[in-house]
């Protein structure tokens, strides 16, 4: 495994030193691009019966520069929002194309979240995420040996937990300003009302101790290649999210990679920031 050196000063590592031509014409079309929408190959696939049960599959041209004989690489989209049903797919959807025009497909999904007089639907919640990770083993042209996971605020939670629970494990997990611990989260009244984790679940943590640590990634460590992104001014889900998460899972002998970013809890998510540039670098490094 080679060691790829990035603007941030951190290292990351990569499955193999492609930091040539490939990645310095995939920069220049970020950068100042513009693109058209509408050439944009989106499917919608509702995979299951309820009505957010569906997920955007952005394809990238023939042929992709990753591409092999087992498919293209993709990575999996889980959007943030507090676990929310008021925040949606959309959220993500610019990286999807984004990483579509690179060459790597991305598997958008949505799932259930929690309303007013909706609560405590973290069992849906969870059994959606695992299921849509299910379907993307089932589509065509994906080599889903090079499959990833990536996931923004509560959707960084998600993806840590899938990447501990599910039987498939991902090639490569991207939790961006993640919710790692939600006991300290919930202390901290992280959200706007200051009580997302305990409506989610549905219960405080004195009420359902054994839920909460169930639902806690810094209680699970997982087997996987892991990179944490945190912007140093986020102030919607501090750092120390992360750094907490690093820590214990050193502790525990589990080596995780972290890439601290100059902007806040949404330039991470922003395919016109700099923040996001050095992450796609990131994942193409990895391929």
């Amino acid at each position: 495994m080679s060691v790829n050196p990035i603007s941030s000063g951190l290292v990351i590592p990569c499955r193999g030193a492609r930091l040539s031509s490939t990645l310095v014409r995939l920069k220049a079309r970020v950068i100042g691009k513009t693109r058209t929408k509408a050439n944009m190959g989106v499917d919608r696939m509702q995979w299951g019966a309820e009505p957010w049960q569906f997920a955007d599959l952005h394809m990238p041209d023939d042929p992709s520069p990753f591409q092999n004989a087992a498919g293209v690489p993709c990575v999996m989209l889980i959007h943030g929002g507090f676990w929310k049903s008021a925040w949606t797919s959309e959220l993500m959807r610019p990286i999807g194309d984004d990483l579509a025009e690179a060459g790597i497909a991305a598997w958008n999904i949505e799932f259930k979240g929690w309303s007013d007089g909706d609560e405590g639907v973290w069992m849906d919640t969870l059994s959606d995420v695992l299921r849509a990770w299910g379907q993307l083993a089932l589509l065509p042209g994906i080599d889903i040996t090079r499959s990833m996971i990536m996931g923004h605020s509560a959707g960084g939670h998600l993806a840590l937990m899938l990447a501990s629970k599910a039987e498939r494990r991902p090639w490569l997990t991207i939790a961006q300003a993640p919710i790692t611990d939600l006991i300290a989260a919930d202390h901290a009244n992280l959200s706007d009302e200051g009580d997302a984790v305990r409506r989610w679940i549905g219960a405080g943590p004195t009420e359902m101790p054994e839920v909460w640590r169930q639902l806690n990634p810094v209680d699970h460590p997982a087997d996987v290649s892991i990179l944490l992104v945190h912007g140093e001014r986020d102030e919607d889900v501090p750092k120390e999210q992360s750094e907490t998460y690093a820590r214990v899972m050193k502790a525990k002998g589990v080596e995780v990679q972290k890439l601290w970013l100059p902007g806040d809890h949404y330039s991470v998510i922003d395919v016109a920031s700099d923040d996001w540039l050095v992450q796609l670098n990131a994942i193409i490094d990895w391929l």
